[in-house]
């Protein structure tokens, strides 16, 4: 890793294990920012508590059969963020991603906002993104910022085109968001179209909608959640989904062409540890689906 604003030095290491990054597969790292948070800052400090709660969880995964200690993972650290300056970071991430792909790994992001997700598909190219949101985030801008979290898809819209934006489990938005999404033709469903029609029908959707994409990116943004799981959020809104039906979803889809991941927005002085606990076990089983579907 060569560009010296990467990452600072942590003691803590995700999962409470380290492997050197030529043995790794998967290689994670934080980016502390939360300049653009609309409603309750405080997804800055999401790396360090899914960190220490990585460290507290047991690692094997029901869903895989596998153990997560038996992932080949390498934990970079955070990124060294600039505050206030949201095209600076998202450069940042994107430089990272690159150089973790072109190094034939994973990347594997922690939030920190939903805006550094731009970053990362710009660092990948070309790849379907699946965003796990109770948002749209199709905002041209949000109070006078085109880089805001609240306008995150709309941009990666614009560079990926619509047939590689796919929003899951939205439920809040207004009026003309949601007749921008509609007129544009943007793949999506409803948290509420995904209690009514379950994890296999709507895992049967995306796996036609993502018939055609070569690389798929996946975007959990923590508040796809219903807040009695998931409280330590920016931004909470009622009628989420559970843990258990995000990670059912997934399962569905996971396969070969999950080329990275991130997991965002996760504002821990919310709540009391749950979120950040919610959050390392997404990121557990999704290194273990990725990891089976690819034999590694």
């Amino acid at each position: 890793m060569s560009r010296s604003f990467y990452v600072d030095d942590l003691s803590k290491q995700f999962g409470g294990f380290k492997r050197d990054y030529s043995e790794s597969d998967f290689v994670l790292f934080g980016v502390p920012f939360d300049s653009t948070s609309s409603f309750r800052p405080g997804s800055r400090f999401g790396p360090a508590a899914i960190r220490e709660a990585s460290a507290n969880i047991e690692t094997w995964s029901w869903r895989t059969g596998m153990d997560f200690e038996e992932v080949r993972i390498h934990d970079l650290g955070d990124l060294a963020v600039v505050h206030g300056d949201a095209s600076e970071t998202i450069r940042r991430v994107k430089e990272t991603v690159e150089d973790i792909v072109m190094s034939r790994k994973i990347p594997v992001m922690l939030g920190g906002e939903h805006t550094i997700t731009l970053g990362a598909l710009r660092g990948m190219r070309d790849a379907t993104v699946v965003s796990f949101d109770a948002h749209f985030d199709m905002r041209d801008e949000y109070l006078t910022n085109k880089l805001s979290h609240a306008c995150v898809m709309r941009r990666a819209l614009e560079e990926l085109g619509v047939g590689n934006v796919v929003i899951v489990g939205a439920r809040a938005s207004y009026r003309d968001e949601v007749e921008f999404v509609k007129k544009t033709g943007v793949n999506y469903v409803s948290s509420q179209q995904i209690m009514r029609a379950g994890t296999k029908e709507i895992g049967a959707w995306l796996r036609g909608v993502l018939a055609n994409s070569k690389k798929i990116y996946i975007s959990v943004d923590t508040d796809v959640l219903d807040p009695a799981f998931a409280p330590g959020v920016g931004n909470p809104e009622p009628e989420g989904i559970t843990a258990s039906v995000l990670l059912d979803i997934i399962e569905e889809i996971a396969d070969e062409r999950i080329s990275g991941f991130d997991v965002v927005e996760v504002a821990p002085t919310y709540d009391n540890g749950a979120t950040a606990v919610t959050a390392s076990k997404i990121v557990y089983e999704l290194c273990c689906m990725v990891a089976k579907s690819i034999g590694l």
